[in-house]
């Protein structure tokens, strides 16, 4: 490590290198670390060139990661990937890493976004792409004229069984409760044919061999086991913020709450992007978010 940076970022996904961007052009000595092999978060889960970004994205998920990372190296901003936070010490402050190691800075932005919630039954794990997936989208040419389920309630899950819909898959879309998707898309998965909704229902096994063969299922009218070729799980996101605990005010969800200068419960210790639970989630929210994080950190270091 070089000298004490003036800012330690803490996550390369859209909101953190935001910030380290902006801090640089700001002239603050910025240090990143990530968890991951390389910059993005969960843009590398991203498999669609986003719509609603404004300007120019250089392509899909993964592309727009490798832009963030080729950004970072051109502004000389020090960026240590496979690194994982552990422990923060917010009064220092200092983040300590999986390894033992201690990283002080003069203020410290959590930046460590989310990860994909998990349904955490038997053979999810073992399944994982042979079968059980994530993104309709990335998989959809794989599931073609298969029979497939898809887990989830909201606005994703109703999405992605519409998509595989499309490929000539006949779904089953199994939600835990009630849908909580926005009426426009039950309104059109009840439209579809292809598509069967079984409410109050939860997956509790998977089962396959060299790939997913069936799913297990229990709901009003008891456990029972369907086939199928696939299963994309939509259920949500979980804030990647265990490590906080105890340093930091996070709500039940386990989010990092922020005031509108990306403030946290201590202050030399601000946050961004979609670990504080932002109103709307999206690729420019987090950007945008970040580079608000980096004007109130500058702001805040230059009166000391």
């Amino acid at each position: 490590m070089s000298a004490t940076p003036d800012l330690l970022v803490v996550g390369a996904g859209p909101a953190g290198v935001s910030a380290a961007l902006w801090a640089a052009t700001l002239g603050l000595c910025t240090t990143v670390i990530e968890a991951g092999a390389s910059p993005g978060g969960q843009l590398h889960h991203i498999h669609f060139r986003p719509l609603n970004l404004a300007g120019s994205a250089p392509g899909d998920g993964p592309a727009i990661a490798a832009a963030l990372a080729d950004q970072l190296r051109a502004n000389a901003i020090e960026t240590r990937c496979g690194v994982t936070a552990a422990a923060l010490e917010p009064a220092a402050p200092a983040v300590r890493t999986a390894s033992g190691e201690r990283i002080a800075a003069r203020a410290v932005l959590i930046a460590t976004g989310v990860r994909r919630r998990r349904l955490d039954v038997p053979g999810e794990r073992k399944l994982e792409g042979r079968g059980v997936s994530f993104s309709a989208t990335q998989d959809r040419a794989r599931f073609a004229g298969e029979d497939v389920m898809v887990a989830g309630g909201g606005d994703a899950a109703y999405e992605n069984a519409l998509i595989l819909a499309e490929a000539g898959c006949r779904v089953t879309l199994v939600v835990r409760g009630r849908p909580r998707a926005r009426r426009e898309f039950r309104d059109r998965v009840a439209a579809v044919p292809a598509i069967d909704v079984l409410e109050a229902t939860r997956i509790t096994a998977i089962s396959g061999d060299d790939r997913l063969r069936a799913v297990r299922l229990d709901g009003p009218r008891g456990a029972f086991e369907l086939p199928a070729a696939g299963l994309v799980i939509k259920v949500g996101v979980i804030p990647n913020a265990e490590w906080l605990a105890g340093a930091l005010e996070r709500d039940p969800e386990g989010y990092v709450p922020v005031d509108e200068h990306c403030g946290t419960s201590q202050p030399r210790v601000w946050a961004a992007g979609e670990v504080t639970h932002p109103p709307l989630a999206g690729l420019a929210v987090a950007i945008g978010h970040g580079a608000l994080a980096a004007a109130a950190i500058r702001t805040a270091l230059r009166g000391e």
